[in-house]
């Protein structure tokens, strides 16, 4: 008898309840798969990473998956929908070891057969997860790689890792630890075919209100809004987004408020849902998150940031802007001249631009939607399951 029959002999009953198939069967299979996938992520209120772990864990819960969502307590966790579980946990790193055996037990007790995190700590604290309980880990990549995988165990024990920019990936997929890991896959969007009268003279800038952003959106307030208003008086300028210099933009949004008799500025505060307020506005200013879910509800979007200032998006500029993450990548940094022109040009014919953004969302709907989105991620974890020599299967 071979010296290791025995030992699946005892092993029989675990073996009832999976199946293990080589990797030449993953072909026939892959339609029967389904996964056990925990989503791990910080924090869990409106951001680029929290909303797309949202739109992903429901999608992937559609597609017929088990899925949980290990995260910090937000607003976030009541647009789960019913079938997705969501276990708070506060991540800290002072509690690494007892989170990382407790995510242990998680999953052990809800059977998981793949772990994703997003952002540093929880990477590092699935990889080490993942490593004790022979899970794969896959890592998603939002913001820079020298920060959310700066840990040599993140780089080590992740089995791929998503890049969402074309050029962090590009910069990053040939760099040690990454070689063979890496892949790009954008963010994806819930499209909203919706049409809701909006107007057309609103300007919306969403951001955490940190110091740099503050420094964009005083720069409008004192710099750009004066002149925009003497030309086109019905403009408003809304802010979505707290912070510790909100306080600071509010005094400066009172003076331009009284110079004009009326509420140029209104600040929203935070939302834990921006869609409504984006469907109603003209123009929206920002990267990222922000631009994917403006043009995915048909609005006309300017590329800017803190760092870089780019122009209008169009059709013939989308493809750029796509691979970017929609950041304006080596454009200049912000000016009031250049951007009180770009304004100008918008409100000159915003119905144009409408049309436009109309266009532009059938090229988001076609490359960037959620459905596809998760699609592509689904097929990365059968690929993570192929590169083991093993594929774990749910019995029928």
């Amino acid at each position: 008898m071979h010296p290791h029959q025995d030992r699946r002999k005892r092993r029989k009953g675990y073996l009832k309840k999976r199946r293990y198939l080589h990797a030449d069967n993953l072909k026939e299979c892959v339609e029967d798969l389904k996964m056990r996938v925990l989503y791990l992520i910080k924090s869990f209120d409106y951001g680029g990473a929290e909303n797309h772990v949202l739109e992903l864990a429901n999608s992937m819960a559609a597609l017929g998956n088990d899925v949980h969502v290990v995260a910090g307590r937000g607003l976030q966790a009541h647009r789960l929908c019913n079938s997705v579980k969501y276990i708070p946990m506060r991540m800290q790193d002072i509690f690494l070891p007892f989170q990382v055996v407790l995510i242990c037990w998680l999953t052990a007790r809800y059977r998981i057969d793949i772990m994703h995190a997003h952002k540093r700590l929880a990477i590092l604290q699935a990889s080490l997860a993942g490593r004790i309980m022979n899970v794969p880990v896959v890592a998603t990549v939002h913001g820079r790689p020298r920060y959310d995988m700066r840990s040599w165990l993140s780089k080590r024990m992740t089995d791929k890792i998503i890049f969402v920019s074309a050029k962090t990936f590009e910069a990053n997929r040939y760099n040690g630890f990454f070689t063979r890991k890496s892949v790009l896959i954008h963010n994806g969007v819930k499209i909203s075919n919706e049409k809701v009268a909006g107007n057309l003279y609103s300007l919306l800038y969403i951001c955490r209100i940190d110091k740099k952003h503050a420094s964009v959106i005083s720069m409008l307030i004192r710099n750009v809004l004066p002149g925009i208003i003497r030309n086109f008086p019905q403009v408003t300028f809304e802010i979505i987004g707290d912070g510790k210099y909100l306080e600071d933009l509010k005094k400066e949004a009172r003076i331009l408020n009284r110079n004009n008799n009326r509420e140029v500025c209104r600040f929203h505060g935070y939302l834990n849902d921006v869609r409504p307020v984006v469907k109603r506005s003209g123009l929206v200013m920002g990267v990222g998150r922000v631009a994917l879910e403006a043009l995915s509800c048909s609005v006309p979007v300017i590329s800017l940031n803190k760092i870089f200032m780019g122009s209008m998006i169009t059709r013939e500029n989308i493809e750029f802007y796509r691979m970017n993450n929609f950041v304006a990548i080596n454009h200049e940094k912000p000016d009031p001249v250049k951007l009180t022109g770009l304004l100008n040009d918008y409100l000159r014919d915003p119905g144009y631009w409408h049309k436009e953004a109309l266009e532009i969302r059938k090229s988001v709907e076609q490359n960037l939607s959620i459905e596809k989105i998760a699609g592509d991620i689904q097929n990365l974890y059968a690929e993570t399951f192929e590169s083991r020599k093993r594929f774990q299967f749910r019995e029928n």
